[in-house]
């Protein structure tokens, strides 16, 4: 619906800057929610407006729940999905709608996007870096190959961060404390230089204890340790011209997950399975203490990155906008798969050294403009990345130093259009979208891999191109209803596997997968704009899936990829807000998902077959987030309170049956308590309180499993989800 047909009291909302964004209980003028406002399309727009389903969070609810990471949020939006990676836990595997990189390599792309404040983060490797100074997290929900390319064929996850502002001097530092010994502390300082340039700094620091203990040598598992630091510089070079410019470092040293054994001892006759510990129940779920048989080492990942923004507002209906970035990660990454197992001739029975060195440029220049009766969007966009992986000190049955590397080169390049027209018929009820993307890309790996069951060294050079078009009919019912019918095509370029433990297999590769959605959407207000009703329909094809199954015959990590033709989800979405009385917000959301594979399984020319799943990896039947939030003045500042319930179905952990292992179904239940807005006498500033407090029934929940170590006696692994966490934090704000 367009904007200037709202009522006004929906409009009540303070926009920050051009792309603001509030979805705290704080009630607006009239007793009404407020507005939403998003860039999903790349510009700003109502939440109500844009033809996507769309899930966005504010920085008020990011701190009031002391969410700092993209996994804090997996269970707050059904049919979107974030877990850790078996051997890394700042490797993060993202999935939408039931699709998602379930194996994380840096000579596949993701099928979720992440982006942040525009910059395409390229590789799952170090993703789950802290935020820093979010203003709002958004989710899109479905294939966006038109606006965000070849890598979103699941959906996109965009972060927005606050820029340095020449207005007013700022300051602000948080301190948090809680159990596992978490001690944060957040700072800013915004400070103008000038009436054209102002510079901002942010560093964040982050400690916390490990989630299992390890009573052997080295770290316990899971800790975190972390460093940030973002420098922001904006220069208004003209009356109609923005500059900002951003470095940011980032130093990880969190310990790896603990894959811990649910194999009955009984049925199991791996190779070392007289080696491995087994639980003294093996029924029981979570442990909280282990004994390992050798040191268990931190992480050391570095990332340093350079962006760049240019706005130039040619006119006030025409802007030109461009986004350079650099990013480089230097990541060293240990593993022990079975960290109870004995050691064997000298050596483990899995453990991985992983050192990866990672290297992105991108360039997009983008013009919006709009007419009366036109808004359009047009782009050039460049991507390349340079990686290397080497695990050649890693060991497979006690055997190491034989040399394990991939190389890789990649490019893509791509142009894109998207033009909507509301027509001055029928009072512009009806907008019209027609969209299209052509990418090409080049894709270019070598591999030695002399520990394979037969060593050998290959390379692989294929170029891949696709055109991702793309249709929306919308229609608004009256001012506060619209219905909208999309065909949404996506794209994910073929390539090969930094681990494949066969020459024919890493040579041949894999090839694009493609997918088309068709989606019907509903969003509305109603109860005087007290209530809030969003809700999609979804069906989607996808061809070519992008399979990832166990190779070598003992090693785990060994891998390559088969396609998967003919796979189908059906699916819905539905999303409630309702202000209930003044400063009383209850939400709802639910999700459906029904994945259907195509083929009973997986072939290769060499006469390789797998007999796959009837399901898709991560992909719940059911999930669902309620949220109830509360928030009045006091004497003394205010009070807010929040108390929130997320669920999901059991889920299957791969495609392959005779790997697959069934992560079960769980609930978390969440509450925060905050004091803000407290002024202390003569004191300058304003300070905050918040007593949050996350699995407060302490459920023994599971983020991934799987069945890849049965050759060696485990024939069920399982990591398992943070226990019950809580924690006081103390805000500062000048």
């Amino acid at each position: 619906m367009a904007l200037d047909k709202r009522k006004p009291a929906l409009l009540a909302l303070a926009v920050i800057a051009d792309s603001g964004l509030s979805t705290a209980p704080a009630v607006a003028q009239g007793l009404a929610l407020e507005e939403v406002i998003v860039t999903a399309q790349r510009r700003s727009q109502s939440l109500q407006d844009v033809p996507i389903s769309v899930v966005a969070m504010d920085q008020q609810v990011l701190e009031m729940r002391a969410i700092d990471e993209i996994e804090d949020i997996s269970l707050d939006i059904p049919n979107f999905t974030v877990n850790t990676f078996p051997s890394d836990s700042t490797t993060i595997r993202l999935f939408i709608r039931g699709i998602g990189q379930n194996d994380a390599q840096i000579t596949q792309d993701p099928s979720a996007a992440l982006y942040l404040d525009g910059v395409y983060i390229g590789t799952s490797v170090a993703a789950g870096f802290e935020g820093v100074d979010v203003q709002r997290i958004e989710v899109l929900r479905g294939p966006q190959g038109t606006l965000y390319g070849r890598n979103a064929t699941g959906g996109a996850v965009n972060i927005i961060t606050r820029r340095a502002d020449v207005e007013r001097v700022e300051f602000s530092q948080g301190f948090s404390a809680g159990n596992l010994d978490k001690l944060q502390s957040k700072s800013m300082l915004n400070l103008p230089l000038g009436e054209r340039v102002a510079a901002k700094l942010n560093y964040n620091y982050t400690r916390r204890d490990g989630i299992v203990e390890n009573t052997g040598p080295g770290e316990d598992f899971m800790n975190e340790d972390r460093k940030t630091l973002v420098a922001d510089l904006r220069w208004l070079a003209g009356s109609d011209v923005t500059v900002d410019y951003r470095y940011e470092s980032a130093q990880l040293n969190d310990s790896e997950p603990f894959n811990q054994v649910l194999t009955d001892p009984a049925l199991s006759n791996g190779i070392v399975a007289g080696l491995i510990v087994y639980n003294d129940d093996w029924r029981r779920k979570r442990l909280d203490k282990v004994t390992s048989e050798r040191p268990i080492l931190s992480s050391d990942q570095q990332i340093d990155a350079h962006s760049l923004w240019v706005h130039w507002e040619i006119s006030d209906t025409l802007r030109l906008e461009s986004i350079s970035a650099y990013r480089d990660l230097d990541s060293f990454s240990p593993s022990d798969f079975l960290p109870t197992a004995s050691t064997i001739t000298g050596g483990a029975p899995v453990l991985g050294r992983f050192r990866t060195d990672f290297e992105q440029w991108s360039q997009e220049l983008q013009l919006q403009g709009s007419t009366r009766d036109w808004e359009y969007v047009t782009g050039l966009y460049y991507y390349q990345d340079e990686a290397f992986q080497d695990n050649t000190d890693g060991v497979t049955l006690g055997e190491g130093g034989t040399v394990t590397t991939t190389d890789t080169e990649n490019w893509s390049a791509a142009a894109y259009t998207q033009a909507s027209w509301n027509p001055g018929w029928m009072d512009r009820r009806w907008r019209f979208t027609l969209g299209g993307r052509y990418s090409v890309d080049n894709r270019k790996s070598e591999r030695n891999n002399q520990g394979a069951v037969t060593p050998f060294t290959a390379s692989y050079d294929e170029d891949f191109d696709n055109f991702n078009p793309s249709m929306v009919v919308a229609y608004d019912i009256n001012d506060d209803m619209n219905v909208y019918g999309k065909i949404e095509t996506g794209y994910k370029s073929g390539g090969t596997s930094q681990r494949s433990a066969r020459e024919d297999l890493f040579a041949a590769g894999f090839d694009e997968e493609e997918i088309v959605s068709y989606e019907l959407g509903f969003k509305g207000e109603f109860w005087g704009g007290r209530g809030r009703y969003n809700s999609a329909l979804f069906y989607m094809q996808i061809d070519g899936l992008q399979t990832s199954i166990q190779t070598d015959p003992v090693s785990p990590g060994g891998r390559d990829f088969l396609p998967l033709d003919g796979n189908e989800i059906l699916g819905a979405e539905i999303d409630l807000n309702l202000l209930l009385t003044e400063g009383l917000t209850f939400s709802f959301s639910y999700g459906y998902l029904d994945t259907e594979l195509g083929e009973t399984a997986l072939t290769a020319d060499t006469g390789l077959t797998e007999t796959v799943n009837d399901s898709m990896p991560y992909a719940p039947d059911h999930s669902a987030f309620a949220s109830l939030d509360y928030a009045r003045p006091l004497p003394l500042g205010s009070l807010g309170l929040n108390m929130n319930y997320g669920w999901q179905d059991e889920v299957s952990s791969n495609v392959v049956e005779e790997g697959n292992y069934v992560v079960g179904s769980y609930g978390l239940l969440g509450a925060a308590v905050s004091w803000s807005e407290l002024s202390l006498g003569s004191v300058p500033g304003m300070f905050r309180l918040v007593l949050w407090g996350r699995n407060l029934l302490d459920e023994e929940w599971g983020l991934s499993g799987q069945t890849a170590l049965e050759p060696l006696g485990a024939d069920e692994t399982e990591i398992f989800g943070e226990p019950r966490t809580y924690g006081l934090t103390l805000g500062y704000l000048f």
